[in-house]
């Protein structure tokens, strides 16, 4: 399958590494404010004519949720356990022959993606009514820490009727996620590259580089969502209502169409508005 690819390198911590719906959301918005809203209610009026995947460690994949082999051996179940990602000359195995593949991988025997470390960081709390540090409020928050050499693969399927890495550059200066006004999320990019990423010859099942919808996974891992609300909204309600999606490596048999999931809380933000989360499979076309 032949993609776009854009490599992004991190300049500071983040909550976590940028996932499909949620980067989606920010380059939305991007296009809101440049266009104006009617060109976004345009655009939104028909399906997108592209896909956005989650971002991952350069020539590294999902492990796709194929049916799980037999091991005996603890060691090397518990090592199974734990593999999240594997490599692409990996996958490339995996799509063809299934999980039995991971038996023999390099991954069982040390080799990892350059994943970010996770650290702590101390930061003093605001005093909302004068803006300067309160005395004695000290906390902690746990945040992943990108080495900014490091390539991140984001990988987009189709056309947008937009410079992506015009929206991309300026999400990146602007930040991703939570606390980007504190300085979290903020990275630069490069691309476009094109780019290809292995595929079985004869799929018979795709796995999804995003999280996509429960209807019609075939074997899928579930994650419970909470979601913020985006910028137009912050001070009014500030979550959507919490639902359910399969996390990226799930797999269906056919590839959905983009599902427009109506998440809007029981107290909408604004009289009139609805919430939506849009989900939409990224396929890679796999042996089940």
């Amino acid at each position: 399958m032949r993609l776009t690819l854009f490599r992004l390198y991190f300049q500071s911590p983040l909550k976590e590494l940028p996932r499909a719906p949620s980067l989606l959301g920010h380059l939305l918005w991007w296009y809101r404010y440049t266009h104006g809203r009617e060109a976004l209610e345009e655009l939104l009026a028909e399906p997108l004519p592209f896909r956005l995947s989650s971002v991952f460690p350069e020539g590294w994949l999902p492990r796709p949720k194929l049916p799980p082999v037999q091991v005996e051996e603890t060691e090397k179940r518990k090592a199974l356990k734990n593999l999240r990602l594997v490599s692409l000359e990996t996958f490339a195995r995996l799509a063809e022959e299934g999980e039995g593949a991971l038996l023999t991988a390099p991954e069982l025997s040390g080799k990892t993606p350059p994943e970010p470390k996770r650290l702590r960081r101390s930061r003093v709390g605001i005093d909302r009514a004068t803006g300067a540090a309160r005395k004695g409020i000290l906390f902690a928050e746990e945040l992943l820490f990108p080495d900014p050499q490091t390539p991140y693969a984001l990988y987009l399927l189709g056309d947008p009727p937009f410079d992506p890495k015009e929206a991309l550059a300026f999400v990146g200066e602007m930040g991703y996620g939570g606390k980007a006004s504190v300085g979290l999320g903020r990275f630069r990019v490069e691309g476009p590259f094109p780019c290809e990423l292995p595929e079985a010859k004869t799929p018979t099942a795709h796995m999804t580089l995003a999280p996509g919808p429960l209807e019609g996974a075939l074997y899928y891992e579930l994650e419970p969502y909470w979601g913020r609300l985006g910028g137009g909204y912050v001070g009014a309600t500030p979550f959507k209502r919490p639902h359910l999606r399969t996390r990226e490596g799930s797999l269906y048999r056919e590839v959905p169409g983009p599902l427009a999931l109506d998440v809007t809380p029981l107290e909408p933000p604004e009289e009139g508005v609805r919430v939506y989360e849009l989900l939409q499979v990224f396929p890679l076309g796999v042996r089940v």
